[in-house]
């Protein structure tokens, strides 16, 4: 088992992601070393993709995720992807075992998608998770 319990959940998220575009008939290939600011390459037949898979986590009725890339000693620096680095998100969720799609969010530090109502019943300017839902943002892509 591995000691590095960040690893750990970044390595099921990975596979996770993997294993849902492969499902889905797509061609996946992965980056050699870890220079690449992304972590899969998906084949959709008329383009490229450049995915970045993160862990999410449910927390508040939400499942967050980092949206720039940490780095530094402590994990403390956080950077934004530049423009072209990435295409999309491939969020994975532990609690819910859902794969879902992102389009890169720019400056945001995190990623919300809402599993469940507002408690103020507020519905616009929300990024309802079931939008992002794998098979429902395929549709779209």
């Amino acid at each position: 088992m591995q000691k590095n319990h960040t690893n750990v959940k970044g390595n099921i998220s990975e596979s996770a992601a993997l294993n849902a575009f492969t499902k889905a008939g797509f061609v996946v290939s992965v980056p050699f070393g870890n220079g690449a600011p992304y972590d899969l390459i998906v084949d959709t037949d008329k383009r490229l993709l450049k995915v970045q898979v993160k862990t999410g986590r449910l927390r508040g009725g939400c499942v967050l995720f980092p949206a720039q890339r940490v780095n530094g000693r402590h994990g403390t620096k956080r950077h934004e992807y530049g423009e072209g680095e990435i295409d999309l998100f491939a969020v994975y969720c532990l609690e819910n075992e859902t794969v879902y799609l992102v389009p890169t969010l720019g400056a945001l530090t995190e990623g919300r998608l809402r599993v469940s109502s507002t408690k103020n019943n507020q519905r616009q300017n929300v990024r309802w998770a079931n939008n992002f839902e794998f098979e429902t943002f395929l549709k779209n892509l």
